[in-house]
């Protein structure tokens, strides 16, 4: 499989012309490897490569790779550089003495002379979104590129964004599709268990940690092996689930999970709907509703006092503020300093560690009802992705996925490594509700110091709105962030251009009108982020 995608993909270089493939490969079946035999190509060729990775998964064991490969010939651009060593690499580009620019998002703006192959990879990344101004893709600039350059692009993940998916396989497709179904040596994918917490409570167990995933790390750590443990929260994010039969409050008219105010009150942050918090739940009666959203400290005081033997390290956004941190955290774990490692979206991404063969997911609820219509497509990818982090070695590897919901379908098809199952029902969903890659949306935030006003401006911004639909004014879910509150409306149409042209009129009144000069509103065209 891999040869025949490395000749599909080096038998399209240098012909001058832009195409485009998407490499959808199992967790584990040898992507990176393609890639760097794509570059190797490239190279004899005369032509230089761009190799895009999320900002998380540029590790300095990735660096590493490509350096042993490539040596000089690779330009490392990535947030953590100074403005004088990012220059020097970007001279190094310009000079044609680094053939090769490796970095995060915006190395796509890198001065290649020759660019002939564009590589992004876990292309269904938010990530690759920039969120501040400039705004931009840099999916969408890295194929504008390569239609100026004649350059061929490959989109590499093992859970395609819906977007590029349609675009490879629907009627008169844009990508070539290229498939790698299996893991490299024929390993097998690791088994895959979810526990349904809601029979955790009825047999009187409130902790974070079910039975099961408990006996599941005495026995892997008796037996010296090495257990990771994934919490996929964004920090913020309080749910109400029923701890009895598992139902999560959501929004009658949007869709989307309801978010709990320390007012007592739950509101949803598309259409402004409010209702009080019940204390009973409204779908079985239960009294047992709880309030999800646990951080990592909280987990990892829970595991010192469950196993004081075992080690343990965590890896998310605190404990990797230094610079080299990340790097000293995953190579003491990689030794066996630890048998336990605890963390968030960092750990999903591309680690390669052969001593793990136990993978925890705490509450995989906690990104399936983030209020954001992508939410069932980040847990079906976040649930593959750190899955595929189990069974890399010799030793089989196994998940167990604590869940709410085990019968979403998110859950049972990440359960089941069944991406066209999953794709299947999510595009069903998609097109009858009207949401992406059936229509484009349009974000528009406001956000200043005094609520009323930023209130005010978002209404006169509604009121101005024609020709597409519209979905609020209301709070977003992140309703105040450094002091400033924060509103959004939504616009939903068919045509990008629409869009842009409902939202001129609305700018330039905000614009004439001087007592909403310190508001700062933004437009984000398919925006990646609902927070």
């Amino acid at each position: 499989h891999q040869r025949r995608a490395v000749q599909e993909i080096t038998g399209s270089l240098g012909l001058g012309e832009r195409r485009l493939f998407l490499l959808h490969g199992v967790t584990g079946s040898g992507k990176t490897e393609v890639y760097l035999q794509c570059i190797a190509g490239a190279l004899q060729q005369g032509l230089q490569a761009m190799m895009l990775l999320p900002e998380i998964a540029l590790t300095p064991q990735m660096i590493d790779i490509f350096r042993g490969r490539f040596g000089r010939r690779v330009a490392v651009l990535h947030s953590r550089l100074s403005q004088g060593e990012r220059y020097d690499e970007y001279q190094r580009l310009r000079a044609g003495e680094a053939r090769v620019a490796l970095g995060a998002r915006s190395a796509v703006f890198a001065p290649l002379e020759k660019p002939g192959l564009i590589i992004l990879d876990e292309e269904h990344e938010p990530s690759y979104k920039q969120e501040e101004t400039p705004r931009y893709h840099a999916r969408g600039v890295a194929l504008r590129l390569a239609g100026l350059a004649g350059a061929v692009v490959v989109l590499g993940s093992a859970t395609p964004s819906l977007e590029s998916y349609a675009r490879a396989t629907a009627a008169g497709a844009s990508y070539r599709l290229v498939e790698l179904p299996e893991r490299i040596g024929g390993r097998p994918l690791p088994r895959v268990k979810t526990i349904d917490m809601r029979q955790e409570i009825r047999a009187g167990n409130k902790s974070l940690f079910s039975r099961q995933l408990r006996e599941a790390m005495t026995e892997r750590l008796s037996r010296g092996e090495q257990i990771i443990l994934f919490l996929n929260r964004r920090g913020f994010s309080t749910l109400v689930v029923c701890r009895e039969c598992g139902l999560v409050l959501k929004c009658p008219h949007c869709d989307i999970s309801l978010t709990f105010h320390s007012s007592g009150r739950m509101r949803c942050h598309y259409c402004h709907y409010s209702v009080l918090a019940p204390s009973l739940c409204p779908g079985c009666g239960g009294r047992y509703l709880a309030y999800l959203g646990a951080g990592t400290q909280k987990i990892e005081q829970e595991i010192r006092e469950l196993f004081p033997d075992a080690g343990v390290m965590r890896l998310d956004g605190d404990t990797t503020a230094r610079r080299g941190a990340h790097r000293e955290i995953i190579e003491g774990f990689r030794r066996g300093g630890a048998g336990i490692l605890i963390g968030t979206q960092m750990v999903a991404k591309g680690l390669d560690l052969p001593g793990v063969t136990l993978v925890g997911v705490i509450a995989a609820d906690l990104s399936l009802f983030m209020p954001d219509f992508r939410a069932s497509e980040r847990t079906f990818q976040l649930l593959t992705q750190v899955a595929g982090r189990s069974g890399r070695g010799d030793r089989e590897g196994e998940v167990l996925v604590q869940t709410y919901s085990p019968h979403h379908y998110a859950v049972t098809c990440a359960v089941n490594h069944d991406y066209q199952g999953f794709y299947r029902q999510e595009m069903t969903l998609r097109r009858s509700l009207g949401y992406p890659p059936f229509t484009h949306l349009c974000r528009i935030l406001v956000s200043g110091r005094k609520e009323e006003e930023v209130q005010e401006a978002a209404a006169a911004i509604a009121g101005l709105i024609q020709g597409v639909d519209m979905l609020g004014p209301a709070p977003a879910p992140l309703t105040r962030i450094k002091d400033r509150y924060r509103w959004h409306l939504v616009l939903k149409s068919h045509a990008p251009a629409a869009l842009r042209a409902a939202v001129k009129p609305a700018l330039d009144f905000i614009n004439r009108h001087s007592r909403w000069r310190k508001l700062v509103v933004s437009v984000d065209m398919d925006p990646q982020s609902m927070m």
